[in-house]
């Protein structure tokens, strides 16, 4: 993703019921139906709210986990499925928006015509890869495919300059591996050997299905994965890209051409149809060893490659064969052990391509505006209390806190919806998905491309709004809260402080947070990569996120799997300081600084069991596995358990006492923020 950090938090929907229970005055508001009294909230205060709950859950066969977090997706797909089925069987004016997506939705559930065309709509690209004969058609022809999302070995991005961030450039990222992670190329436990086969398998499959022999089929599956092994040497670890400083390097097209010939850097941009004469390339290394084996792999290979991430980069969009190929090596990495159903599939493709038409839809049908202002009155609460920490930090000097102050103050705030929608600029044919996805990926390649070389676009967002997620993007120092989040469990205009606070609050201050985590501590007010701390200062702040480095990097998850703590610093970070603000703004509240109890808990426990309820998760040892090894998050009960260990006001809360399996001693307890 360009430089977005995300929050991936997704908030359940009941809306069939959802006024009902809002005007019930014998709602409660602190879910105790899984909470489990045998565990103690020191030992494990995620299993203390959740624990019930955990050891009853059952995961459906289509899915990889059960709960809150991005679980949740499931039941606001389920909504969008609704708008979708409702628009695709109207009449709706051309053009229309309720014409794209009903009509878009309506040609993918045609299964039966889309199963009958085969893979015939690859068969030019194919044959395009066939007539290849020297490196400037095979470099002509990936940029031609980048256009329609297969970055096979080129992975280009337009978004603000990281040094001067009032102007859009060209970014180059590494590229041209299958799987999830370079990593994975490399590791030798028996888990990741299985889901190299499982990645063999499928890209012999692929090369079956389009009417290689068995044998041939492996041999060409062998060659690819050679390929992407040796790319795979160049690549950055997730670790290393998190090194903002040395993941960017802005170079002169004049320059690359003269150093990696075999890329040819000035017709590739020619092709890609971008005008400029400078690109910041993240990883030099990976196109180093690109320009390298161009020249010294057979021609016939890299065709070999080409139609290998060509069918992949399709197989979604063709025929049953095909998709049922792709869930079968996904299988390997997510445990899901049945495919999901159409319509789900197809609510999910719509939101993705065209997630700005339907979030109009959805924000018209779902979302309240009482939601949207008092969002924005926790937002400038929330701001206040992190302020107020800031300035009493005993370890940052006091020329650095007025710059933190003014980099706080200048976040912009987006709540529920853009102000200004994105269009599709495209025509949908009811009877023909193939070609409306690719419709809509040149579309959002134009798109994408027409930012080149001018200011940010401020209005825009990142995920459609009625996407379940919050983010801080620090080329734009914004934070986002799309209309998908602002429900229960998340939010409910209806609950009371503690619950939100330290639901959406605690969502709130993580994203706050962000702007000053390992990453977003190096950008200043205006989004610039800029040193705005004395060195003092910084050294002080590196040495304390080693300590969350440190710590987190002692949680078991699987047995002997831990979590990555230096790759997961910036979230654990945010994690940590969002529930410090979120306390501290809650108890700024009338509530908040009262003692009575509702539903038997006190202002402070409700507050904390909300934190708790809002990670509500179980997933199967497949996906957490996977999720361990390339997700900058931490699993699901590390984001409760870890953060409160360190938080004093929740030792007082319940209680926690020395022996408790979490307990720290107050000189141990890590604070950054």
């Amino acid at each position: 993703m360009r430089r977005i950090l995300y929050c991936i938090v997704i908030a359940l929907a009941v809306v069939a019921c959802k006024e009902q229970e809002q005007s019930a005055p014998e709602r409660k508001y602190v879910d105790v139906s899984g909470l489990d009294p045998s565990v103690k909230p020191g030992d494990n205060f995620f299993m203390y709210v959740n624990g019930i709950w955990y050891d009853t859950a059952r995961i459906a066969d289509d899915q990889s986990g059960v709960g809150s977090y991005s679980f949740l997706n499931i039941p606001q797909k389920k909504l969008l499925q609704s708008i979708l089925e409702e628009v695709s069987a109207g009449e709706n004016p051309s053009g229309s928006i309720e014409q794209k997506v009903g009509d878009f939705f309506a040609s993918g559930m045609d299964t039966t015509a889309i199963n009958r065309r085969g893979f015939g709509p690859i068969k030019p690209i194919l044959e395009k890869i066939e007539k290849i004969n020297d490196l400037k058609t095979l470099m002509a022809f990936v940029a031609d495919e980048s256009k329609l999302g297969d970055n096979s070995i080129v992975s280009a991005g337009i978004s603000p300059d990281d040094k001067n961030s009032t102007v859009n450039i060209a970014h180059f990222g590494q590229a041209g591996l299958g799987l999830p992670d370079r990593d994975y190329y490399f590791k030798t436990d028996s888990s990741t050997i299985g889901i190299q086969s499982a990645y063999r398998g499928y890209l012999a499959t692929l090369f079956e299905l389009t009417g290689d022999s068995t044998e041939k089929a492996a041999a060409k599956a062998d060659l690819v994965y050679g390929i992407e092994k040796q790319l795979a040497e160049s690549h950055k670890t997730r670790i290393q890209r998190r090194d903002v400083q040395n993941n960017y390097h802005k170079m002169a097209v004049a320059d690359l051409q003269k150093a990696q010939p075999n890329i040819g850097w000035t017709a590739l941009l020619d092709n890609l149809g971008l005008d400029t004469d400078s690109v910041d390339v993240r990883q030099p290394a990976y196109f180093e060893k690109l320009n390298t084996l161009l020249g010294s792999l057979p021609l016939e290979g890299w065709k070999t490659y080409l139609k290998a991430s060509s069918i992949a980069a399709y197989d979604q969009i063709l025929s049953q064969p095909f998709e049922k190929a792709s869930f079968e090596y996904n299988k390997a990495l997510s445990g899901q052990s049945t495919e999901k159903p159409r319509a789900q599939v197809m609510a999910e493709a719509v939101d993705r391509q065209m997630g700005f038409a339907l979030g109009q839809l959805y924000v018209k049908r779902y979302f309240g505006e009482d939601a949207k202002k008092r969002i924005s009155e926790l937002v400038d609460n929330l701001q206040k209390a992190f302020e107020a920490r800031i300035e009493k930090l005993d370890w940052m000097s006091d020329s650095t806190k007025v710059k933190a102050k003014e980099k706080l103050w200048a976040i912009t705030k987006k709540v529920g919806y853009p102000d200004v929608w994105r269009e599709y600029d495209v025509t949908i044919d009811r009877g023909k998905y193939f070609e409306n996805v690719i419709a809509l990926r040149e579309d959002n390649y134009k798109y994408q491309a027409g930012k080149l070389n001018k200011s940010p676009y401020k209005h825009e967002w990142g995920p459609s709004p009625s996407t379940v997620t919050a983010y801080y993007r620090p080329s734009f120092n914004e934070i986002v809260f799309p209309a998908g989040i602002l429900q229960y469990p998340y939010f409910d205009v209806n609950a009371d402080d503690a619950i939100n606070y330290g639901g959406i609050g605690m969502v709130i201050g993580h994203e706050l947070t962000h702007a000053f985590d390992d990453q977003g501590a190096q950008y200043d007010k205006d989004g610039n990569i800029k040193n705005w701390w004395t060195e003092e200062d910084f050294e002080k702040f590196k040495d304390k996120t080693q300590q969350v480095i440190d710590r987190y990097s002692t949680f078991t998850v699987l047995d002997s799997v831990h979590v990555k703590g230096a790759m997961t610093v910036g979230e654990n970070t945010a994690d940590n300081g969002g529930i410090a603000i979120a306390y501290d703004a809650f108890k700024l509240t009338e509530q908040g600084q009262d003692t009575t109890k509702i539903d038997g808990f006190t202002p402070d426990q409700r507050f904390f069991l909300s934190i708790a309820r809002i990670w509500r998760v179980k997933t199967r040892d497949e996906f957490l596995r996977t999720y361990v090894n390339t997700n900058p998050h931490s699993p699901a009960m590390w984001r409760v358990n870890g953060p409160l260990m360190n938080f004093t006001p929740f030792y007082e809360a319940f209680n926690v006492q020395p022996g408790d399996k979490n307990y720290k001693p107050i000189e141990e307890r890590i604070r950054i923020w």
